[in-house]
């Protein structure tokens, strides 16, 4: 990537459209604090991530943006209520506060009768929507997703991105989705494209 500018409002659906290779990746991992940029600034909530050690950068992830990585990076082993629980063990919060945050978005998300199934015997969809639920349980203002829609059939796909339209609605919660798929762009409120390294906007 070179000369990237991307200004993102509290509260937007951003989506971003690129082939495979095209950096898409990359950019929310920077975004997330998981990389770091070779130059420039990137600023999330008023925190300037260049200027954060790798403790701060973790802080960042338990408090202020989530990452929802396009494998769901989840574990097979772990129960539902397992892996919501991993950010909030990560936080330090105590067992009561885990246990709250947990119920309210197992209802949120519809996964009550899930949260004591190994998450290897759940389906793509399921996988997703428990990714998704480990991600708010930490109430993000910013909340990005890999390709959520790549291992899904278009079905399911649109539930998932109808989630997120919900999630932005209920929460006004921030989110940005990388896709190699044009259709995800129909379900945004601002269109880019990433290619060859340049990313430009795309009229509505």
């Amino acid at each position: 990537m070179r000369d990237v500018n991307l200004l993102v409002k509290r509260g937007e659906i951003i989506g971003i459209h690129g082939p495979s290779g095209a950096g898409k990746t990359t950019l929310l991992k920077i975004l997330a604090g998981l990389e770091r940029p070779d130059s420039g600034e990137v600023i999330v909530e008023g925190y300037n991530l260049n200027l954060l050690d790798d403790d701060g950068l973790a802080l960042l992830r338990t408090s202020i943006v989530s990452y929802i990585p396009q494998d769901y990076g989840l574990i097979d082993e772990f129960t539902v209520y397992e892996n919501i629980e991993l950010p909030l063990l990560l936080a330090g919060l105590p067992k009561r506060e885990r246990r709250n945050a947990i119920n309210s978005i197992l209802d949120y998300m519809g996964l009550r009768d899930k949260e004591r199934i190994k998450v290897k015997y759940l389906s793509g969809g399921e996988k997703q929507r428990v990714s998704i639920a480990r991600s708010l349980v930490t109430t993000p203002s910013l909340l990005l997703a890999d390709e959520p829609t790549a291992n899904l059939d278009w079905d399911n796909a649109k539930r998932v991105l109808e989630l997120f339209n919900k999630i932005n609605k209920d929460f006004r919660t921030t989110i940005v989705i990388v896709s190699h798929d044009m259709r995800v762009l129909e379900f945004v409120t601002k269109r880019f494209v990433l290619y060859d390294g340049l990313l430009k906007e795309v009229e509505m």
